[in-house]
């Protein structure tokens, strides 16, 4: 008898992080990527975000493959909330076909990063964004473009959930 495939890291976490968000009872919104994981099953960048719409700084925090999954999805099981007058916004896989090892649409992350600006954080005026990964794509040029009224910062790429949370609440607590 032979074993099943084992489920991909991409699907491995994308269920992790979905799965926190759930036990967290933050609802996420998923981005279809037009390119397909090597199983042939879709491929998505899931957001979610604490938080008021309206407020006027937040936290954009960005995951884009395992090691940044994982930290993501510690933050959420340890609990994470923002003050009444912030937004936290978690970006999950922001690039997923990379994340699953396929090519796909370079243009794809920049485009998906876009809308969720308008989305989540068009009435940020402080912008802090924390990667969880090094090596990722310059994310100022998009967030700029987007939000040109805004101070923008581009902290260093955080090593572990202890530094993420750190880096956050520093953000939060100013």
């Amino acid at each position: 008898m032979m074993d099943a495939p084992s489920e991909s890291p991409y699907r491995h976490a994308r269920r992790a992080f979905i799965a926190a968000c759930e036990q967290a009872h933050l609802d996420t919104v998923a981005r279809l990527n037009p390119a397909k994981s090597p199983d042939g099953k879709p491929l998505f960048m899931d957001c979610a975000a604490l938080g008021p719409r309206d407020a006027a700084r937040a936290v954009l925090v960005v995951a884009q493959a395992e090691k940044g999954s994982a930290i993501l999805t510690a933050l959420l099981q340890e609990g994470l909330a923002p003050p009444p007058d912030a937004r936290l916004v978690l970006v999950h896989a922001l690039d997923p076909a990379a994340f699953a090892g396929v090519t796909g649409d370079p243009a794809w992350p920049a485009a998906m990063l876009e809308a969720e600006v308008t989305e989540d954080l068009r009435k940020v005026r402080a912008l802090t964004v924390l990667p969880l990964e090094d090596g990722g794509p310059d994310l100022l040029p998009i967030l700029t473009a987007k939000l040109p009224k805004a101070r923008i910062t581009i902290l260093p790429a955080a090593a572990n959930a202890g530094t993420a949370r750190d880096r956050i609440a520093a953000f939060l607590a100013q």
